[in-house]
């Protein structure tokens, strides 16, 4: 990766260039180091097999630069160049973005802050310099646990299985990633860094046609040998309880959303509809209700980028603006909005922004633009890549919450949903309506107690968001900690009971 310091060099000595340029009234030069470095876990106990995979890794080094043309406050171009960071690219760059410009009479130009912003120590944990051993470590740490439990297993069993079609798979990754920030209506060059680490293992016994799962984030060495230590033996575990399960009917439950369904639903169906540009588009599944109450009053949401207990921390956004939470609902309400500069304007000057929104214009609020990032696959800050309006740890709390089993105790008959997968909304995504199906970690609910598990991928729940978070039974007091496949946000939210989910079979008639 390329060194802050150096990022910050080259992105002052790009914007004198630029600004010797008769032809442009303002720019940004947009500078990002970032790379993904992965230790796939590849495990199969009756074939032949690494254990894990040779270390995969992703590197993406570059700068951006956007122009307003002084003929037209609202012409603007954009190109952008990879791994090259010399003078000679930077006037290769600005010419193409003279070539690309366009006409966009939404453009506001760019975030004005003249006077310095107060400098904030950027992240600098030992993951940012962890090197591919410590990674590698943590993979064959998870190994050994999952296989371990396996073996220590207490369960009596037909006792031993001559082929149990033992499969652990996951992954261990890294993301690292550093940005500079010129901006001719900046006083200074500002840069940010953040480094985490996502893990997620998956323990299938074959034989027992069972499925265990466990997952953890984290920002720290420490923290990721931690995890190693205990996933690989937790998802085994949980796949060892998980053996021979039942595949319940289709019908209406009561049941209990985990952590990593609600994180999944929220992600897929609850986020995309809390940005500026999603109330533009008139696409998102709160139309006209801002102000309202649109979940259960218990329930608050918001994103921080500086969350102490968080795995990614950003200072600054990728428009050069310092982060800060941004409260989206609050005891139920719809309160704020995610929002990048640009979007931020569009809505402001939307002529249909009172309809759109659902309150007088003039008693709208102004929505900052907190949010905009320059996000790639997987989350890490690009170069190539246009601001978009994206959350960083997103939280979930319930007041009045009360502890896990409790919430379990509280349904008394019904289904524990522990994890899902292919979460998507139908008839768009404005209608709330969305489908899931359940992969695994789940349980019929039996007299307030987890009785029989359910046979992963055998159920596929289709229901709506104001099922899940209208008016909830009851919602656990802690926050665990969950991720999303490919999501770029990680999640800190509790289990949640709700009534009236729409529940099918997989494969009998139910799809």
């Amino acid at each position: 990766m390329i060194r802050a310091s150096e990022l910050k060099r080259f992105a002052r000595e790009a914007a004198a260039i630029v600004a010797r340029d008769k032809d442009v009234a303002q720019f940004e030069i947009y500078c990002a180091s970032g790379d993904n470095r992965i230790a796939r876990l590849n495990y199969t106990s009756d074939i032949p097999c690494r254990g894990v995979e040779e270390l995969k890794s992703h590197s993406a080094d570059g700068f951006q630069i956007r122009i307003v043309a002084k003929r037209n406050a609202h012409e603007v171009g954009t190109a952008y160049e990879a791994g090259d960071f010399s003078a000679e690219a930077i006037r290769t760059v600005l010419a193409r973005a003279h070539r690309a410009t366009i006409v966009d009479r939404h453009f506001p130009g760019f975030p004005s802050e003249p006077r310095k912003r107060a400098t904030t120590k950027p992240e600098k944990g030992d993951l940012a310099r962890a090197s591919d051993a410590s990674l590698v470590d943590a993979a064959w740490s998870i190994l050994r646990g999952a296989i371990g439990a396996f073996a220590h297993r207490k369960q009596p069993r037909e006792d031993k299985i001559a082929h149990p079609g033992l499969v652990v798979g996951g992954d261990v990754s890294v993301f690292r990633d550093r940005i500079a920030i010129a901006n001719s209506n900046f006083d200074d060059i500002r840069s940010d860094e953040s480094a985490h680490f996502s893990t997620s293992v998956t323990a299938l016994i074959e034989s027992l046609d069972a499925k265990g799962t466990a997952s953890a984030v984290g920002r720290s060495v420490a923290d990721m040998r931690q995890v190693g230590a205990r996933l690989g033996r937790e998802a085994a575990g949980r796949a060892l309880r998980m053996h021979h399960g039942v595949r319940p009917e289709g019908k209406i439950y009561r049941v209990v959303l985990g952590p990593q369904p609600v994180a999944e639903i929220i992600n897929y169906m609850i986020l995309g509809s809390l940005t500026t540009g999603a109330f533009h588009a008139a696409s998102s599944a709160y139309h006209g209700k801002f102000g309202a109450e649109v979940m259960d009053r218990r329930l608050s949401l918001w994103d921080d980028p500086i969350l102490r207990t968080g795995a990614v921390i950003r200072t600054i956004t990728c428009e050069g603006i310092r982060a800060k939470r941004v409260d989206m609902i609050r005891d139920g309400k719809l309160v704020g909005l995610m929002s990048n500069f640009y979007d931020s304007h569009r809505l402001a000057t939307d002529d249909e922004r009172a309809e759109k929104l659902g309150i007088p214009a003039d008693k709208a609020p102004m929505f900052p633009p907190l949010n905009g990032y320059r996000l790639g696959e997987g989350g890490g800050r690009r170069f190539d890549q246009s601001p978009g309006s994206s959350g960083t740890n997103i939280v979930m709390k319930a007041r009045d919450g009360v502890d896990d089993d409790a919430v379990i105790r509280k349904v008394r008959d019904g289904l524990y949903i522990g994890r899902v997968w292919y979460t998507y909304p139908i008839n768009g995504q404005r209608a709330g309506d969305f489908t899931c199906t359940v992969s695994g970690d789940s349980y019929v609910i039996r007299g307030g107690r987890l009785a029989e598990p359910i046979a992963p991928n055998a159920l596929r729940i289709n229901s709506n968001i104001e099922n899940v978070f209208r008016a909830i039974i009851a919602a656990g007091k802690r926050s665990h900690s969950a991720i999303v496949w490919g999501s770029s946000e990680t999640f800190h939210v509790p289990a949640i009971a709700c009534d009236g989910i729409a529940v099918a079979v997989v494969g009998k008639g139910g799809d």
